[in-house]
């Protein structure tokens, strides 16, 4: 028998690979590129270079910068076949000699702003020798990075040494469900079920995808087994070692909150409380979260000011840093010590549970997306005894409120009734609605008798009108 292997494509990047091309055709040019981890900044910047004349530099944040000059003039030495008496190894020589070169050429840095703990002072010497460079230099200068904050503590922010240096930042973000499903098409994924499945383990990150390819996958179960509980999973370490990475001896603090985000404790009191840290003191890992990695998210009831309110919530970004925590952290002994059974048990017991929190969110970025022309703010709204709407779309101006509850079932049509009933109720309870035009909708992946509700006035989205 013969295994069809099919080779996964580049999917879905060609507006990015445009203005990347844009920019090579009127060097110099500077680009910065940025988004969390695993995003596909790396192939990104792969796929442009193809046919091109360009070199690739890593900065490692293990290594001082005599070690890591070393490695780029070597580079530099064995692609471009430099005489002996230019000398690279410096770093204001590296500089001087990328931003005086008159000859077509692509220079990527990976991980720019680890420099900052590097050597900082590469970062103020770009900006003078950028500034300073040759009428007739040819060279397009790529920085990618990972840690979202400290891209823009140098790009970025009014007091950034190389603000407005750059001709464009480019953030790239992880696939969309509808960009995500056509991947997974492509790879030979079609039953529905199996590509929400997977999408809620993996989310819109392209490095997982490609490691379902890599290792010849069939389907979710078989990506769990493959992928997460075996005892050469690529994916074994893949939330410790990224944690570790960026925090080091801290990183356990940063493994408690991920995982008691996880588990539903979004206040800052509930995860205080579950990881023995004092509120007063898990502000820095909280901005670490959210602004570095880009994994977590801080949220308010639509209704609150962003100043004011004392109701927020934080929530995972990251599907699989989600999954990590919830089922894999929590037994970490078992794990570590291959006993992978009970816990993989755990997971398919719990997972339709699970994944409804996942599957509100997939449907709440779809709808919003189709009702903002009508909705000047929208979001979710809770108040402090408990009670919440999955969707609150509000237009001052024109006095008009839809409320939408979201459902990962199928619903009949007494259901589908007795949830607008019950939300027509909660609208009542938010402030500052009152008097407005009320519509009231729901969602699920199937509703009974859907024309006749929506004959009555009332919104319905089923599964099917996106996916």
């Amino acid at each position: 028998m013969i295994t069809k292997i099919i080779i996964m494509e580049f999917y879905n990047r060609e507006k990015e690979l445009a203005l990347m091309s844009l920019l090579d055709k009127s060097k110099p040019s500077f680009l910065v590129i940025t988004g969390k981890r695993r995003v596909g900044k790396t192939e990104l910047i792969k796929q442009f270079s193809k046919n091109r004349h360009a070199l690739y530099f890593f900065v490692d944040s293990n290594k001082s910068i005599d070690i890591l000059m070393d490695e780029f003039d070597r580079l530099l030495r064995e692609e471009m076949d430099l005489p002996g008496y230019i000398n690279v190894r410096e770093p204001e020589n590296f500089l001087k000699f990328i931003t005086s070169y008159d000859r077509d050429l692509i220079i990527a840095i990976d991980e720019f702003q680890r420099f900052l703990k590097v050597y900082p002072p590469f970062i103020t010497q770009l900006q003078r020798y950028w500034d300073m460079k040759a009428d007739n230099c040819r060279v397009f200068l790529i920085v990618s990075g990972s840690s979202i904050g400290m891209i823009r503590k140098i790009f970025i922010e009014a007091q950034a040494p190389l603000f407005k240096r750059a001709d464009n930042i480019l953030t790239l973000r992880p696939f969309t469900v509808h960009e995500t499903f056509a991947m997974l098409n492509g790879i030979g994924i079609t039953d529905l079920q199996e590509k929400l499945n997977m999408y809620f383990l993996f989310g819109g990150t392209v490095y997982y995808y490609r490691l379902f390819e890599k290792y010849q996958c069939m389907g979710f179960l078989d990506a769990l087994e493959k992928l997460v509980f075996s005892e050469f999973a690529p994916l074994k370490g893949e939330v410790r070692d990224i944690l570790i990475e960026e925090f080091a001896k801290e990183h356990s603090t940063y493994y408690e909150i991920v995982s008691a985000i996880s588990q539903g404790k979004c206040s800052m009191s509930e995860i205080s409380e579950m990881t023995h840290v004092s509120s007063s003191s898990l502000s820095p890992y909280f901005y670490d979260l959210t602004d570095l990695l880009g994994i977590v998210e801080y949220r308010i009831p639509v209704t609150d000011s962003p100043k004011k309110s004392k109701k927020g919530r934080y929530f995972l970004k990251d599907n699989f840093f989600r999954f990590y925590g919830r089922f894999i952290y929590p037994a970490l002994s078992q794990y570590m010590g291959g006993n992978y059974d009970p816990i993989m048990e755990k997971v398919l017991q719990e997972w339709q549970s699970y994944t409804g929190k996942l599957f509100e969110d997939m449907f709440r970025e779809m709808i919003a997306g189709e009702i903002s022309s009508d909705y000047r703010d929208i979001g979710s709204w809770w108040n402090r005894r408990g009670d919440e709407i999955d969707i609150l779309g509000i237009d001052r101006e024109k006095r008009k409120v839809l409320a939408v509850e979201i459902k990962n079932r199928e619903l009949t049509g007494n259901e589908a009734r007795s949830i607008l009933h019950s939300t027509a109720e909660k609208i009542k309870l938010v402030e500052g609605v009152a008097g407005m035009e009320l519509r009231t909708g729901i969602a699920a992946r199937k509703i009974e008798g859907r024309e006749a509700l929506k004959s009555e006035g009332f919104l319905v989205w089923e599964m099917g009108d996106f996916l």
